[in-house]
């Protein structure tokens, strides 16, 4: 009955391959300056070409082999007595440029950890807000803790 109806209808499934492909990235304003929040940033969110999909084992995993770093201009727009005023910034995004299947167990991905670290080093920006936020959770859990006992 409907179980055939379902294989007739089904597509036959593909892996989804170690490649590169377009993502979107989050454009934050510690990309820009990291001591100074008061603006927003446009546009939000830009794509970038990142390394995704899944190797035919567990054991490996689909990491960028070659990446390439580029320069995009965005608005600044900060509001100074209730007016918005326009300026130019640059940010720098890493597009992932070729992919491969590599062992993601650390005694056999060591000889790729220098490259690997590279992008991380170069692209910290992005990863700034999450650390902030993590730090401020820390900051503010011992509180909540306290505030419990006493």
């Amino acid at each position: 009955g409907s179980l055939g109806n379902l294989a007739v209808e089904a597509q036959v499934a593909q892996q989804a391959a170690c490649k590169v492909r377009t993502e979107v990235m989050e454009v934050v304003r510690s990309m820009v300056d990291r001591r100074n929040a008061n603006f927003v940033l446009w546009p939000s969110c830009v794509e970038v070409q990142r390394c995704s999909g899944c190797c035919n084992s567990r054991l490996h995993q689909c990491f960028p082999t070659v990446t390439s770093s580029r320069y995009l201009q965005v608005t600044k727009i900060q509001y100074i007595n209730r007016k918005a005023h326009y300026d130019k910034a640059i940010i720098s995004v890493e597009d992932h440029v070729s992919c491969r299947c590599q062992a993601s167990s650390s005694s056999s991905s060591s000889s790729f950890t220098p490259s690997s670290s590279l992008p991380v080093t170069r692209s910290s920006a992005q990863i700034t807000p999450l650390t902030v936020t993590c730090r401020t959770r820390l900051r503010h859990n011992p509180e909540k803790h306290f505030s419990t006992l006493q």
